[in-house]
């Protein structure tokens, strides 16, 4: 079996010999520290956590469970509690408010809660704001239905549309993102903002030309509104 010293013999030696020469110079009442001839190290005193490091710990859990209850969605209880006609602004075409909710046909564990403002006049424009939750309206365009049976969005039409997926700054403070889907002979434009955990928010504007600035205002505020 082959040893190998923890120091060299040089250095040893010359250790021993200092360690000699140093307690002639005092009168032997020098006291030499054999742990340093072993490699060994003296323990040092131990070190345990003090009472504020674990209210730190806690405290940033604590925050951390915060921050996650706040990025949370939920349907609202009514269009007037999601405060709607705020959210929709100038951009509302008239006062009367008419409300659907429930859960959505065929569609397991989805539900939402429609929010439909307008004149009342018909043939007159629309704005729709629908809050989803459990699946994504975008991908189930049917799920998304503006007054009326016979304007219900019928995707078997041939009908050109532009479409945009992105994000901004505001979305990424929801942690969500953004499809923009607009006929193009603009008898509707849809903006679809997704958020986690399914949650949508979709506005739907018809009859009426719209710029997608002022859908994006729409949708963010109503995120907000219902924002836990």
């Amino acid at each position: 079996m082959r040893l190998i010293p923890s120091l060299p013999l040089a250095p040893l030696g010359a250790a021993v010999a200092a360690a000699v020469l140093l307690s002639g110079c005092e009168g032997g009442d020098f006291e030499f520290d054999t742990d340093f001839l072993s490699g060994e190290e003296s323990p040092g005193p131990s070190e345990s956590p003090s009472p504020e490091d674990g209210e730190n710990s806690e405290g940033e859990d604590g925050q951390d469970q915060d921050q996650e209850q706040a990025s949370g969605y939920a349907l609202p209880q009514s269009c007037e509690a999601a405060d709607v006609a705020g959210a929709a602004g100038d951009l509302a075409p008239g006062t009367e408010l008419r409300e659907e909710s429930g859960e959505i046909e065929d569609i397991d564990g989805a539900e939402q809660v429609s929010c439909i403002l307008s004149s009342g006049e018909a043939g007159a424009a629309t704005l729709t704001v629908v809050f989803t939750e459990g699946t994504d309206p975008s991908a189930n365009p049917e799920v998304i239905q503006v007054p009326g049976a016979e304007e219900e969005m019928n995707w078997d039409v041939d009908i050109d549309v532009d479409v945009d997926t992105y994000h901004t700054e505001d979305t990424d403070d929801l942690g969500g993102d953004l499809e923009y889907v607009g006929a193009v002979d603009g008898s509707s434009t849809q903006l679809y903002l997704e958020l986690p955990e399914e949650f949508y928010v979709t506005a739907v504007v018809t009859n009426a030309d719209v710029e997608r600035e002022e859908l994006e205002r729409v949708v963010l505020r109503a995120a907000e509104n219902v924002r836990s």
